[in-house]
C-alpha cells in the first residue's frame, strides 16, 4: 500500500487538486490498476558529467522495479526558475525538481515545494545517513522539505608546482596563516603594483564572498528570520579583510568565473571554488591539489554550492510515492559512491569511506570538509537577487577600501537588506 505522503504535501498551488490513488487488488504498488508505471516527471540543469551520471543513476533505478518510471526533462537552471510557478499552478510542471534552498523558503511559502518529512521519517529510505548540517539548510518551521542531491563544498585549489618550488609542505589551518602564504606567494617583479603571480585569486564580486567570512568568524548575514548584519562583530571581521586586501596578493572586483580564469592561467596560486576545478584543471592540462579552508576566528565555514531535490505540489500520491523511492535509490550507498567517483561532489551520505573513492583522490580528500560547510542565506523567504547585488556591492567596497568606513558600509546594507526582505513578510 502506498504510504500517504505529510500533510502539508496536501495543499495545492492555484486550481491543481491532489486526488488518491485507487489502489486494486491486483494492482502493483504505485502503478495504475491496469499495471502501467507511475511516471515521475523530473526537472534538473546537469549537463556535464554530472548530468550523465544522473541519466544513469535514473536508468537504473527504472530498470530496478516495476512500479514507477522517472522521466528527465532537461533545462537552462534559469529556464527552470522562469517556468516552475506556471507550470506548477498549471499542472503541467515537474513532481520532483532540482534547486537551490535559497530559492527553497520562497517556494515553500508559495505552496510549490511540499514537506518530505515522512521520507526522513522512514528508516527504510535510511536518511539518517545524511549530513545534519545539510538537512538542516532545508529545514522549515520543524519539516524537511528538500533531500540533498549535488552538494559541493567549497576549498582551496592550489597550484602543485608553484607549491613545489616555494617548498610549501603544510596547509594553513588560520586565516592568518593562509593570507602570509598567499602573500608569500605573490610575484611582482618589478615592484610596480600589479603582480604577475598572485598569491590567492577570491572571488570577491560574489555573494558567496562575504558571508564565508562572517560565518568563520561567528557571524551572519540573515539568522532566524531577520537581516543580522549590522553587529560590532561583523564590523571587525569584515575590517580584517579590509586590511589583509591591503597586502595586495590578490585581484579585485572580480566574479568567480574572472578568479577561476585567472588561477587556470597560471596568474594565482590558489582559488577558493567547487570540484569543478577538477574538470577545469584537467582542460588546461594544470596539476593541482586540494585542501580545506583554513579556520576563521570561531570556525571553519565553507560554503557550499548546493543542490536539493524538491517535491512539488503536483505531485499525486503515486508520484509523490515513486519520488520517494527514486530519492532514496539515487542517495543508496551503491549509487553515491557512482555519483561521487564520476560527477565529482562528494557523497550526499556520512557511510562512505575514503578507501571506497580511492579511485577519485580529490574527492576522498574532500570527504571532511562537508560538515564544516554553510548554505549561505538559507531560509531567505524571497528578494534573492537583490539581496546578492547588496552583498556584491559591500564585498567590493571592502576589498577596495571604497565607500567609506567599514561600520557605515554595514549599517547601510543592514538597512537595503531589511527593506528588500520587508515586501516578502
Amino acid at each position: 500500500m502506498i504510504r500517504k505522503p505529510h500533510a502539508a504535501r496536501l495543499a495545492a498551488v492555484g486550481a491543481v487538486a491532489l486526488t488518491a490513488v485507487a489502489l486494486g487488488g491486483c494492482s502493483a504498488p504505485g502503478g495504475s490498476e491496469g499495471g502501467e508505471k507511475t511516471t515521475v516527471t523530473v526537472w534538473h540543469g546537469f549537463t556535464e558529467a554530472d548530468g550523465k551520471v544522473v541519466d544513469a543513476i535514473t536508468d537504473e533505478f527504472n530498470a530496478s522495479q516495476d512500479d514507477f518510471v522517472v522521466k528527465l526533462e532537461v533545462n537552462p537552471w534559469n529556464v527552470i526558475t522562469d517556468k516552475l510557478l506556471p507550470a506548477v499552478s498549471s499542472g503541467n510542471g515537474p513532481d520532483l525538481v532540482v534547486q537551490t534552498p535559497e530559492a527553497g523558503q520562497g517556494y515553500v511559502n508559495q505552496g510549490v515545494f511540499m514537506s518530505l518529512q515522512d521520507f526522513y521519517d522512514d528508516p527504510d529510505f535510511e536518511a539518517d545517513t545524511y549530513y545534519p548540517n545539510v538537512v538542516d539548510a532545508v529545514t522549515f518551521d520543524g519539516d524537511v522539505y528538500g533531500v540533498p542531491m549535488g552538494y559541493a563544498p567549497f576549498a582551496v585549489w592550489y597550484n602543485k608546482s608553484m607549491f613545489d618550488a616555494a617548498g610549501i609542505t603544510e596547509f594553513p589551518k588560520t586565516w592568518e596563516e593562509w593570507i602570509a602564504l598567499a602573500e608569500q606567494l605573490t610575484v611582482d617583479e618589478n615592484g610596480d603594483g600589479a603582480p604577475e603571480v598572485y598569491g590567492l585569486s577570491l572571488a570577491d564580486k560574489t555573494p558567496t564572498f562575504l558571508p564565508t567570512w562572517l560565518e568563520g568568524a561567528g557571524g551572519h548575514v540573515y539568522a532566524d528570520g531577520e537581516v543580522v548584519l549590522d553587529t560590532e562583530q561583523n564590523v571587525e571581521t569584515l575590517q580584517w579583510w579590509r586590511d589583509a586586501y591591503a597586502g595586495n596578493w590578490g585581484p579585485r572586483d572580480i566574479t568567480l568565473a574572472e578568479s577561476v580564469d585567472v588561477f587556470k592561467a597560471g596568474k594565482a596560486a590558489m582559488t577558493l571554488i567547487g570540484p569543478w576545478m577538477i574538470g577545469i584543471a584537467d582542460s588546461v592540462d594544470m596539476e593541482v591539489g586540494v585542501f580545506e579552508l583554513p579556520s576563521g576566528p570561531e570556525k571553519v565555514a565553507a560554503d557550499a554550492a548546493a543542490n536539493y531535490w524538491w517535491l512539488t505540489s503536483q505531485a499525486e500520491d503515486a508520484e509523490a510515492q515513486g519520488a520517494m523511492e527514486f530519492l532514496a535509490y539515487f542517495n543508496s550507498h551503491e549509487s553515491q559512491v557512482k555519483w561521487a567517483l564520476e560527477a565529482n561532489y562528494p557523497p550526499n551520505r556520512t557511510d562512505i569511506t575514503a578507501e571506497e573513492l580511492a579511485e577519485n583522490p580529490f574527492v576522498a580528500d574532500m570527504l571532511p570538509f562537508t560538515e564544516h560547510t554553510f548554505v549561505r542565506l538559507g531560509g531567505l523567504p524571497g528578494g534573492a537577487t537583490d539581496v546578492n547585488a547588496e552583498l556584491d556591492s559591500l564585498s567590493v567596497h571592502i576589498t577596495q577600501g571604497t565607500g567609506g568606513d567599514v561600520a557605515t558600509l554595514v549599517a547601510e546594507t543592514d538597512r537595503s537588506l531589511t527593506e528588500i526582505l520587508a515586501e516578502f513578510e
